[in-house]
């Protein structure tokens, strides 16, 4: 036989060949199946921002949570649930209306928010109706409270108050006075007191008589008083027979 000659193909070749064909056949549809059952797996939506972040820390109170969403957008209708919740440390519940446009979701506060933490709790269908629910955690500071304006006085009360003192001043002055009228009705004696000096002089001189008239006359009288005690004395020593 010739070293080119081509061996003859037998039945048992023919059969492993086919086997050969049969399992790679085999092996490719199922790593096929495995590739197109994972894919979706693999391309699940999630949540790409928020607002307030997670573990932020707030200086005031948002108006609303945002959540922000991969894909096209969320599935939305009959028996579908997108919903977000926030809550407080008591648990007691904060958000508004859940609202969902394309791949965003968001719902408004409606009043501030407290200082304290807050856990925003949501659930999702993504476009391929694939849900999801999941949480996250912010904060809010905690704001010292003002302190509250001292009233200013009115200008009523300031003229109610001028008017009062000039009320006590007026009533104190008389008083004053009496005391003063008792004291000196009280010293009769201060009153009654002569004058000397000058004013005692003044008072001599009003009388209608000079100062040396007052003299002479006093010496008159003296000589006379010693005139009338000489004539005593002797009549005593020569009495008559």
């Amino acid at each position: 036989m010739s070293p080119n000659t081509t061996a003859p193909c037998t039945p048992t070749t023919r059969r492993r060949r086919a086997g050969r064909i049969t399992a790679l056949s085999t092996t490719a549809a199922l790593g096929l199946a495995v590739t197109t059952m994972a894919a979706p797996a693999w391309a699940h939506d999630s949540l790409i921002a928020s607002s307030p972040e997670a573990g932020e820390v707030l200086q005031e109170s948002p108006e609303e949570i945002t959540l922000e969403f991969s894909g096209g957008g969320l599935t939305t209708g009959d028996g579908i649930t997108n919903i977000i919740q926030v809550s407080d440390a008591d648990g007691e519940n904060w958000e508004g209306e859940t609202e969902v446009e394309g791949a965003t979701m968001s719902a408004e506060f409606p009043e501030d928010l407290p200082g304290g933490d807050y856990t925003v709790a949501y659930r999702v269908v993504y476009s391929d109706g694939h849900a999801e629910e999941q949480s996250f955690d912010f904060e809010v500071e905690e704001t010292a409270p003002e302190p509250e304006p001292t009233p200013e006085p009115t200008a009523s009360a300031s003229e109610e108050t001028e008017d009062e003192a000039e009320t006590e001043t007026e009533s104190a002055a008389p008083a004053e006075d009496d005391d003063a009228a008792d004291s000196s009705a009280a010293d009769p004696d201060q009153a009654e007191e002569p004058v000397a000096g000058d004013a005692a002089a003044d008072t001599q001189q009003d009388s209608g008589l000079p100062v040396w008239a007052f003299v002479l006359g006093g010496i008159v009288v003296v000589g006379g008083i010693a005139a009338i005690a000489t004539a005593v004395l002797r009549g005593r020593k020569n009495p008559r027979a």
